[in-house]
């Protein structure tokens, strides 16, 4: 599992698990131009993931096929950031980034000439190689807080950004410290994107029964709610193997973000997006470095 962000909810068991599926795996591994062999993994094998830590290497991005086939994939460079928190003077834990920090973390974006860019925008490049306006960006949050509407939301807007917000589904009546349908209803008519975060924040590798519940109904209810339509889901903690990336499909989301440090993205790699968690204690010159390293 990698750790991705914490979580308080209690899993919601199924009356009917979802079957087991086959093993077999592609593993992408991304390049300036990208040839794709699939290569079955041993019977049994799943693509699982690590204890959490913060030192934790996220899991290569799978799909699953049966069928050997050869093709050359478009790479798109856009980095996608992952926040939690944005609160405070001053960081306390690996989630929180405290206020003056995401300032100066989004006024140095503007400064380096980075545009937000719309999830549907992004996906339709990468499905059919349509172009993207250069230095484009995506900006992600996870969970629902309330810091994300308060403070988050008002900085952004004044740089000219949009975000995407990935929702528990089950935080969002009137919560304590978690964005309620009126805030979300104000984000999305400011260009905000809603997304799934799952429906009880449950690490979905350890329980594969859970899979409509948390996936699935998750995303009926928040279209439900707030009507729009959802797109994309976040796995929780970043946990993932090929059956969730085959169930994030089949229940009709277009993408699923993960975790990861690389910017490059492919059209293989939809089920598991790379996403660069902003830390609590990254200083102004490392998240720079960010941009400039890649």
């Amino acid at each position: 599992m990698i750790a991705s962000c914490s979580s308080s909810a209690n899993s919601i068991a199924l009356d009917t698990p979802s079957p087991p599926i086959d093993t077999q795996t592609r593993t992408i591994k991304p390049s300036r131009t990208v040839t794709v062999t699939n290569t079955p993994l041993p019977t049994g094998t799943t693509t699982s993931t690590a204890t959490p830590s913060s030192t934790s290497t996220p899991p290569e991005p799978t799909s699953t096929s049966t069928v050997a086939e050869t093709e050359t994939l478009v790479e798109f460079k856009v980095p996608i950031l992952l926040y939690h928190h944005v609160r405070g003077e001053k960081s306390t834990s690996r989630y929180q980034v405290a206020l003056p920090d995401f300032k100066l973390q989004m006024e140095a974006l503007h400064e380096m000439g980075y545009q937000t860019i719309p999830l549907p925008q992004f996906l339709d490049a990468l499905d059919n190689g349509s172009p993207l306006p250069d230095n484009a960006i995506i900006i992600t949050f996870d969970d629902g807080h309330l810091s994300v509407y308060e403070n988050a939301f008002p900085i952004m807007k004044s740089f000219g950004f949009t975000g995407v917000f990935y929702i528990v589904a089950n935080r969002i009546h009137d919560i304590p410290d978690f964005v309620n349908f009126a805030m979300l209803q104000e984000m999305m008519g400011a260009g905000w994107e809603i997304g799934s975060h799952s429906y009880t924040h449950s690490d979905l590798t350890l329980n594969h029964g859970l899979a409509y519940q948390e996936i699935a109904r998750s995303k009926v209810d928040l279209e439900k709610a707030l009507q729009t339509n959802v797109q994309t889901f976040a796995y929780p903690f970043g946990a993932f193997d090929s059956f969730l990336g085959r169930k994030v499909q089949e229940y009709g989301y277009q993408a699923g973000m993960g975790l990861g440090t690389s910017q490059n993205h492919t059209r293989d790699m939809k089920y598991y997006l790379n996403r660069i968690e902003i830390y609590g204690d990254l200083s102004l010159s490392d998240f720079k470095q960010i941009f400039i390293d890649s």
